[in-house]
């Protein structure tokens, strides 16, 4: 009786330690984009963490796309709404084609004769080069943002 503790013991420890572990919290947000005061429908929103705070390898990103109020909800690549607590760059990305026409926030600019420009200007499309970031702080928040 004494050596089948000595085995069970080992693998239970492990499995209380395991089932510590995992990923992060992740917390709710969402909000408003607006654009010369007006709601930005079919934009895609977003949240890269900030290089110079923590580890992007680690710490993921999240995105959102606004609906026709200009509302959006961020959620995890891998599919939970949400992200985790945290300092994050914001980028913007609203297509339109030559003809100033919105287009679906996934179009692919070589599909489109003319190409396509994003509504809130280039800068608005990468981290590096976004004026916009946003504090994710624990519990979550609404930010809304206009540009």
């Amino acid at each position: 009786m004494g050596r089948k503790w000595v085995k069970v013991v080992p693998v239970v420890l492990c499995l209380l330690l395991l089932s510590g572990c995992g990923a992060p919290p992740q917390y709710p947000v969402n909000g408003t984009v607006t654009f010369n005061g007006k709601p930005l429908s079919g934009c895609k929103v977003i949240f890269y963490p900030d290089v110079a705070e923590v580890n992007p390898e680690v710490h993921g990103f999240g995105f959102g796309v606004t609906d026709e109020n200009g509302r959006y909800e961020i959620q995890h690549p891998q599919g939970p709404k949400g992200i985790r607590a945290g300092r994050y760059k914001v980028a913007f990305i609203c297509w339109v084609d030559s003809n100033g026409k919105p287009v679906p926030f996934d179009a692919k600019p070589s599909e489109y004769p003319g190409g396509l420009k994003n509504l809130v200007g280039e800068k608005y499309e990468a981290p590096s080069s976004s004026p916009e970031t946003a504090t994710v702080p624990v519990g979550g928040k609404t930010i809304d943002f206009n540009l």
